[in-house]
């Protein structure tokens, strides 16, 4: 039997990849604007080849970054799906997949539980100095990752959360319709804005379905869906199998030329709801070629999740000054990356050691 696509170690490679868009993406969204001169990158040589709504090449690879979000939403979708199945061949009930889905969400939140109270008590103890509000709901609104306010780079948690919420019954869902069920959701679909004409009110329809999938939750809602979609049909190996190294450079090119035209801003993600999937496997193809870059982005992967947390922390809020205020934006952004990496991998031992502490003491 063929290999599936996203396998665990190229799940691994794609959120290594992933983090590193993220980085370059907070870094450079705006520009080099805050050093301290107008800041070179390797990117100004492309300039007069630069197209998209950006000014530059640096701000167009910059907002094209943005789609590592939709990434990290597809892959949890999709391992979603893999593990409730694995699960349900025993029969479990939905409150033991909820059961399941809690301590994927616990697993996920001590990690930012860890690097919250290391950054935040730091934050509070160095004497504030980008004055957070440190009421007590405040605070307890941003421990649990459901307000943003003390690090913007956060606000994927809450929607992680919501993932979490659905996933059991988007499983049972996807498990029982059939290709009629598809047909008529599609037919009730475009009916409903067939009799939004009929009455007149076809623009105010349209703008309301506009608005509703272009909300930040939603949209990422829906990509997670997609990635548990694709867990239950086999859509991404079959494509894949069609694609040589060729194939995939054309695809992944098409892709990146199709979102850089069709953005609007910085954080416009809307067409992420169509070309994460061809992005996925392409990317994913083309990394399959070489080794040793998998591997690295592989082991970087293994921290995303602590780098996510930690990484604004030395461009923005704390550790400013440890990154060296150069007019080279790649000295930048290796520096950040790897003061993030060094963090995570800390992070990383301290949470295993704390994980053998209390499983030895729960024996």
């Amino acid at each position: 039997m063929k290999e599936k696509l996203l396998t665990k170690k190229n799940t691994a490679m794609l959120h290594g990849m992933a983090i590193l868009m993220m980085i370059y993406h907070h870094l450079f969204i705006s520009g080099n604007t805050w050093y301290k001169t107008a800041g070179t990158s390797f990117f100004d040589i492309l300039d007069p080849f630069n197209f998209g709504r950006a000014d530059t090449a640096q701000l167009t690879f910059a907002w094209f970054c943005k789609i590592c979000v939709a990434v990290y939403a597809f892959t949890s979708g999709y391992a979603m799906y893999i593990q409730l199945n694995r699960r349900c061949a025993e029969k479990i009930s939905l409150k033991q997949m909820y059961a399941y889905c809690g301590k994927r969400l616990w697993n996920f939140y001590k990690k930012f539980l860890l690097c919250f109270l290391f950054f935040i008590t730091y934050d509070y103890l160095a004497g504030n100095p980008h004055g957070f509000d440190y009421s007590p709901w405040n605070y307890l609104l941003n421990l649990l990752g459901i307000r943003a306010t003390f690090n913007g780079t956060w606000w994927y948690i809450l929607v992680y959360y919501c993932m979490i919420l659905i996933s059991p019954i988007v499983y049972v869902l996807l498990n029982r319709m059939k290709l009629k069920h598809y047909l008529i959701a599609a037919v009730l679909f475009i009916a409903s804005f067939g009799a939004a004409f009929l009455s007149g009110n076809l623009i105010t329809y349209f703008k309301t379905i506009s608005v509703f999938i272009q909300h930040y939750i939603v949209m990422y809602l829906i990509i997670f869906m997609e990635g548990m979609f694709c867990g239950k049909y086999p859509i991404l190996d079959f494509i894949s199998s069609k694609l040589n190294a060729l194939t995939s450079l054309l695809l992944f090119m098409l892709t990146f030329v199709a979102r850089v035209m069709l953005i609007r801003a910085p954080s416009d993600s809307l067409f992420d709801l169509v070309l994460i999937v061809p992005f996925i496997i392409s990317v994913t193809r083309l990394l399959s070629y070489t080794k040793r870059l998998k591997g690295a982005l592989s082991y970087i992967g293994r921290y995303s999740s602590f780098m996510w947390y930690s990484h604004a922390y030395f461009y923005s809020y704390l550790f400013f000054n440890l990154v060296m205020k150069s007019d080279l934006s790649i000295l930048v952004y290796l520096q950040v990356t790897l003061y993030s990496l060094a963090t995570s991998i800390v992070f990383d031992t301290i949470e295993s050691l704390l994980d053998s502490l209390f499983k030895d003491k729960s024996v």
